[in-house]
C-alpha cells in the first residue's frame, strides 16, 4: 500500500468513527449534562422605528444578590467613543441617599453590544427608581427612567436626535498616525542667551512663547515666519473681584502701547493658570476672557485664551469656560493650556477625568485636552487652534506644599535594555518630548507647545532650563521635518 493509499484509508475509517459516535448536539433531557432551567419571561419586541438608534435593556435580577443588568446595543454605522452612562438608583424617600455607578464604555463598534452588571443593595429600596442617564458628548444625550420594580425587563429604543447623528457621522479629531513637521517650541522667560536665536534659525519651532521682554519676537517671525508666537505680560492682580468685562477692558487699556510696541507677537495671553475655587469663578473668567478677546480685536490683535494649569479645570469648569472659547473662534482667537506630568510625561496617559470616560490616548495630564476637544469642542462646533504655551516635566504634579521647584534634571526615568543601567535625564527627556511631539502631530487643530523652559538667566528654573540643550532639541524638530 502506497502512502497515498495509506492516507486515505486512515481518514475513512475516522469518517465510519465519527458517523457512530453520539454527539453532544443530540443530547436529549435525560442527558445528566442538561440542566433544565427556567424561562422567566419571553415577548415579542416592534421593530425599532428609527434608522440610528441605541437599545437599551435594563433587569432588576433578585437572585443570590439583587443585581441590575444594563446592555447598550449600538444600532448606528458609527463606532461610539465618547458613550457614558450613569445609573441613580433611588427612592421614593425623598431623605434616602441615592446609589450611583457609572460606566464607561471606550468604545463601540457598530452591531455590538456591552454590558455592566451593578450589584445593589441586598435590601432593595420601597418603591425603587433608575434614572439612566446616556451621553455621547456634552449637550447630547438622554435620561431614561425605569421604575418597574424588582423582578423586571425594560427596554427602550432610543432614537438619535439629527444633533447626535451629525457628531458621529463627524471624522475623528486624532488620527491614527502622527503627520505633517514638527511641533515642538520653547517656552522663554528671558532671551539672555545667543543659541536662542541660533536655535529660531536653525529649527524654525513650531511656537516660540516668552514672559515680560517680548521685542526680540519680531526677529523670531522674521527668521523663521511661519513660528507662531505668543506673548504674555505679568499680570499682579488675578483676583476674581468686580465686573469682568470692565477688569478686562482695565488690562488691556493698561498695557495697549506695550501691545502696539511689539509687533512680533501673534497672540496675547491674559492671566497665567488661573486657580478656580468655585465654579462661580469660572464663569466669571470666561466673561473676562471674552471681553478681552474683543477689546483685543478693536486694537487689531488676537488672543491665546484659558492659559489653564496642568490638571485643570475639571469637566463641569471647562463647560461653563465655552461661552469664551466661541467668542475667541469669532475673532480668530486660540486655546491655551499648559501640560506636565511627572516622573515622566507618559504618566496618567488613559487616566481619565471625573465625569468623562478613559482613553488610552487622552490624559489626566499631558494629552488631557483632549477631552475638550472631543467631548465639548467638537459637539459644540467650538473647535479653535490650540496651543500648549507650557510642557514639560514637573514635579510639582506629585506633591503639595514643597517650594523647590522639580523639573527634568531630578527624574532619571528610564534605563538601558542591553545594561540595565540608568539612563542620562537628558537622554529620557528627550525621548519623551519626541513621543509628546507625535501626539501632537496627530491633532491637526494643535499648533504646538513649548517647552519649558529656555533662557533661565536667574537660575530660578535651572532643573527645567534646556538652554544648553538647544541644539538636540533642533535635531528632535528637524528629524521630524525630514521625515516628511
Amino acid at each position: 500500500m502506497t502512502a497515498r493509499q495509506s492516507t486515505r484509508a486512515i481518514a475513512l475509517v475516522l469518517c465510519l468513527l465519527w458517523s457512530v459516535i453520539p454527539h453532544a448536539a443530540l443530547a436529549d433531557e435525560s442527558d445528566p449534562l442538561v440542566i433544565e432551567s427556567q424561562v422567566t419571561t419571553s415577548a415579542e419586541l416592534f421593530p425599532s422605528s428609527s434608522p440610528y438608534s441605541l437599545f437599551v435593556q435594563a433587569t432588576s435580577w433578585t437572585g443570590r444578590w439583587h443585581v441590575y443588568v444594563l446592555t447598550v446595543l449600538n444600532s448606528t454605522p458609527w463606532p461610539l467613543s465618547s458613550l457614558y452612562i450613569v445609573d441613580r438608583y433611588f427612592p421614593d424617600d425623598p431623605e434616602a441617599e441615592e446609589v450611583v455607578h457609572d460606566w464607561l464604555v471606550e468604545r463601540l463598534e457598530p452591531g455590538r453590544a456591552s454590558t455592566l452588571a451593578i450589584k445593589l443593595p441586598d435590601e432593595p429600596f420601597r418603591s425603587p427608581c433608575h434614572q439612566i442617564e446616556i451621553s455621547l458628548a456634552d449637550g447630547l444625550g438622554t435620561i431614561l427612567m425605569d421604575c418597574n420594580g424588582l423582578s423586571s425587563t425594560t427596554i427602550w429604543d432610543v432614537p438619535l436626535s439629527e444633533e447626535m447623528a451629525t457628531f458621529l457621522a463627524l471624522p475623528s479629531l486624532t488620527t491614527e498616525e502622527p503627520t505633517g513637521p514638527s511641533k515642538l517650541g520653547i517656552h522663554v522667560t528671558r532671551n539672555s542667551s545667543p543659541a536662542i536665536m541660533a536655535f529660531v534659525r536653525d529649527a524654525t519651532p513650531a511656537v516660540v512663547a516668552a514672559v515680560g521682554d517680548l521685542g526680540w519676537l519680531a526677529e523670531v517671525k522674521e527668521a523663521s515666519p511661519n513660528t507662531v508666537t505668543i506673548g504674555r505680560l505679568i499680570e499682579g492682580d488675578q483676583s476674581f473681584e468686580g465686573d469682568p468685562a470692565e477688569r478686562a477692558r482695565q488690562f488691556v487699556n493698561a498695557n495697549a502701547e506695550t501691545y502696539k510696541a511689539n509687533p512680533g507677537v501673534d497672540y496675547w495671553l491674559g492671566w497665567n493658570e488661573p486657580v478656580f475655587r468655585d465654579e462661580w469663578e469660572v464663569e466669571w473668567y470666561a466673561a473676562y476672557e471674552a471681553e478681552r478677546t474683543v477689546a483685543m480685536a478693536e486694537l487689531g490683535l488676537k488672543v491665546a485664551i484659558g492659559n489653564f494649569s496642568a490638571g485643570t479645570p475639571e469637566a463641569t469648569q471647562f463647560a461653563k469656560f465655552l461661552p469664551a472659547i466661541a467668542v475667541a473662534k469669532q475673532y480668530g482667537g486660540i486655546l491655551a493650556v499648559h501640560e506636565y506630568s511627572a516622573p515622566t510625561m507618559r504618566h496618567g496617559v488613559g487616566a481619565g477625568i471625573p465625569g468623562l470616560e478613559n482613553r488610552h490616548d487622552f490624559g489626566a495630564l499631558t494629552l488631557r485636552y483632549r477631552f475638550w476637544y472631543g467631548f465639548y469642542l467638537q459637539p459644540n462646533d467650538l473647535v479653535v487652534p490650540l496651543v500648549v504655551t507650557e510642557a514639560g516635566i514637573d514635579g510639582g504634579v506629585l506633591r503639595d506644599g514643597e517650594d523647590r521647584p522639580m523639573g527634568w534634571r531630578d527624574f532619571t526615568v528610564s534605563r538601558d535594555r542591553r545594561e540595565g543601567t540608568p539612563a542620562q535625564p537628558l537622554e529620557s527627556y528627550l525621548e519623551q518630548l519626541s513621543w509628546y511631539d507625535d501626539e501632537l502631530r496627530r491633532d491637526s487643530y494643535a499648533l504646538g507647545f513649548a517647552i519649558f523652559n529656555v533662557g533661565d538667566s536667574g537660575g530660578q528654573w535651572a532643573s527645567f532650563d534646556l538652554t544648553d540643550y538647544l541644539p538636540q532639541l533642533g535635531e528632535l524638530a528637524k528629524a521630524k521635518d525630514q521625515a516628511e
